[in-house]
């Protein structure tokens, strides 16, 4: 099994707010162009469900010369479980402990019979993210006061749990927070942010982790897209038969695309709003000057549901919705 390793990555030393990881969501103006009607990268139609997930935070540390202070991994754990249960895309699996090898270990005991890859009486996960935090400070002297700045670094991979193979390793996700002030004079602390104070601490290096956190989710929404099969068409209307259970998001953006015997044909772009099991979306834009697109529209105009029996048509989402609140 592949062993549970912190990150080597140094955080930005020169905590540059400029350098932060941004998050990335899709602009509902830019599907209304037909050259974005494009197929994200690594979809696929037998994995439009709810993903199945436990995460672990396997280490928290302190860069060098940081301002320590105790941190709990299961409350930084608990951050992590929370954003990513927040996006309806996973059903987030809690454990209450902090490795992935206990979770292989958890697997064994509970399957229905050794050696088989089944869930037993306890839920198992598909996957395992395992993440790693880095936190750190910079202080910096200012004329007339002085400035410390809290920083993480996040790192994340996607873990087989009965194998311990790694799925996908996400980028290094980085924040530096805005400077907080505080005043001293020849090694005395005189006022403002009192980095002596446990509290303090503690609650500065969590938002710091946690904001780090956010773009990671924002991330693996965008790697892992959901979607679903077109039931119905009117109007330039749909009905899909994935929702809220499925793992869309609230007024998801797509890409709809033809599935023709292994062939996948974006055809056009639009949005969803999802119920429990099911949704209904709008279309924005077909694809221009495209032949399977024309071709399409015409059939689907002409014909509707009766088309869409004979023919697969399937809408993918396409990363964070613009308005995903964070």
């Amino acid at each position: 099994m592949v062993g549970c390793q912190s990150t080597s990555l140094k955080v930005n030393s020169e905590a540059d707010i400029e350098s932060n990881s941004q998050i990335e969501k899709v602009s509902r103006d830019a599907l209304f162009e037909s050259e974005n009607i494009e197929l994200p990268s690594n979809y696929d139609v037998k994995a439009f469900n709810k993903m199945s997930i436990a995460a672990y935070v396997d280490h928290v540390r302190f860069e060098k010369d940081a301002k320590t202070t105790q941190i709990d991994n299961g409350i930084i754990a608990k951050l992590l479980e929370n954003e990513l249960a927040r996006t309806k895309r996973y059903e987030v699996l809690t454990r209450n402990c902090d490795a992935c090898d206990y979770e292989v270990a958890f697997q064994a005991e509970n399957t229905v019979e050794e050696g088989t890859i089944q869930r037993g009486e306890q839920l198992n996960p598909e996957y395992v993210f395992e993440t790693s935090i880095a936190l750190g400070t910079v202080i910096k002297k200012m004329s007339d006061h002085n400035e410390i700045i809290f920083r993480s670094l996040v790192t994340t991979k996607v873990v087989d749990p009965t194998s311990g193979k790694i799925i996908h390793s996400f980028e290094p996700i980085r924040h530096n927070m805005p400077a907080k002030r505080f005043f001293a004079m020849e090694g005395k602390f005189l006022g403002g942010f009192d980095y002596r104070n446990h509290n303090e601490l503690q609650e500065a290096y969590k938002e710091a982790a946690q904001k780090a956190i956010q773009v990671l989710v924002n991330r693996t929404m965008d790697y892992y897209p959901v979607g679903g099969r077109v039931t119905n068409f009117r109007n330039g209307r749909f009905a899909i038969d994935a929702g809220i259970d499925q793992g869309f998001a609230t007024k998801q953006p797509v890409v709809l695309f033809l599935s023709d015997d292994g062939l996948d044909i974006p055809i056009a772009s639009g949005e969803v709003t999802p119920k429990t099991n099911g949704g209904s979306g709008v279309m924005f834009i077909w694809k221009e000057d495209d032949l399977d697109a024309d071709d399409v529209k015409k059939k689907l105009e002409a014909m509707g549901k009766d088309y869409l029996k004979r023919n697969k048509i399937y809408a993918v989402s396409v990363g964070t919705p613009e308005d995903w609140k964070l």
